[in-house]
């Protein structure tokens, strides 16, 4: 006889009757009771500092970027030192409304010891009225990033505090390079897949000096905006929303990609352009870099051949360099030898069809004449 308790069944008309509040927003649009936000940014990106800029608005209510913010109490789980915390406090001024569980485990922790943290906030959060808690960052609680049942057997256990009423908020930092929207956040996809709202924190244009912050937002609820831009006062008090016209990545990055091929001696593969990308630029995902090739092709600004395969890849080059390349007597030697390599395996490839090797054994001493 199986001891695992079975939730009971609820049928559709309970549902509707029962389960249908408003979603209690307490950041519209990207914090909720009763929903999980994941929070992905860079170092130093300002994910902490929007956190601190949340919990001084939670002291009384307000807005933050424009949105509404319910006031409330919070408890942190943090990697870092309170010293630090203090500095934020004395500068934001959270009012008594936070709480901070600081460094609670020396190692990753095991289930067991997982699991008496959460219920501890669960009593904290019975006892003193707290509605948020913040996990800053996720990082260190995960058994292994890219194995989706470690990263399940975090996140499930922290989902009991979301079905108890708490909104719930994971900081988290992202894989390298510039990733599509909704893959920034390093490791496994189980994790995007669990929480309800996802935020990424960018810089626009990739620029890391900027103030300007791009929130690029995946949810199940309808209220949370797809993109917002907004910019850091010069006080560092709070963001507030700017004119969000979507700027064309194309011209700026087009520069990069035209530096690489201008310093090239031969034809390049995507691959070696990524290989030759200068350090000082934010290397992009390579699905990004063959949009931003395949557009230029189209408009004339670059040359290509290939087929796309993996014994004839995609080759680039501006048009106008190939010129001086063909006066080099090194690059017609490495473009004959590829022609010649490309021809031996189509040649290979086209066994198949050519009884290439039956020919030549005919060829040979008891041979078939």
């Amino acid at each position: 006889m199986s001891l695992t308790a079975l939730p009971k069944e609820i049928w559709a008309q309970e549902v509707r009757a029962n389960h249908d509040e408003p979603t209690d927003w307490l950041w519209q649009g990207f914090i909720a009771r009763g929903n999980t936000t994941l929070l992905t940014g860079t170092s130093k990106a300002g994910k902490t500092t929007l956190l601190s800029l949340l919990l001084s608005r939670r002291k009384e209510g307000g807005s933050l970027g424009g949105n509404a913010v319910k006031p409330g109490k919070t408890i942190i789980i943090t990697e870092e030192y309170l010293q630090r915390w203090a500095q934020r406090i004395r500068e934001h001024d959270f009012g008594d409304n936070v709480c901070f569980l600081s460094r609670p485990f020396l190692t990753i922790p095991t289930a067991e010891q997982w699991q008496a943290l959460l219920n501890r906030i669960l009593e904290l959060r019975v006892q003193h009225g707290i509605d948020l808690v913040v996990v800053d960052p996720l990082a260190p609680y995960f058994r292994c990033e890219n194995n989706a049942r470690n990263i399940l057997e975090t996140m499930l256990p922290l989902g009991a505090l979301a079905r108890e009423g708490m909104a719930v908020v994971g900081m988290h930092h992202p894989a390298k390079g510039q990733r599509p929207l909704g893959q920034a956040a390093r490791g496994s996809g189980a994790l995007l897949g669990y929480v309800d709202i996802s935020i990424e924190l960018r810089f626009p244009g990739g620029d890391p000096l900027t103030r300007r912050r791009r929130f690029l937002s995946l949810s199940r609820l309808p209220e949370t905006p797809r993109s917002m831009l907004m910019e850091l006062n010069a006080e560092g008090t709070d963001y507030f929303p700017v004119n969000d016209d979507i700027v064309d990545p194309f011209p700026e990055n087009w520069k990069v990609v035209r530096m690489v091929l201008e310093d090239a001696r031969q034809k390049l593969t995507r691959q070696a352009i990524l290989n030759d990308w200068p350090a000082d630029f934010d290397k992009p995902h390579p699905v990004t870099l063959f949009k931003w090739l395949d557009r230029a092709v189209h408009e004339g600004q670059v040359a290509s051949e290939g087929s796309g395969r993996k014994s004839e890849p995609f080759l680039y080059w501006l048009p106008e360099r190939e010129a001086a390349w063909k006066k080099d007597p090194l690059y017609q030697l490495y473009e004959q030898s590829r022609k010649d390599k490309k021809l031996i395996d189509d040649m290979l490839s086209g066994a198949h069809r050519f009884p290439i090797a039956k020919s030549f054994q005919s060829l040979e001493p008891g041979g078939e004449s």
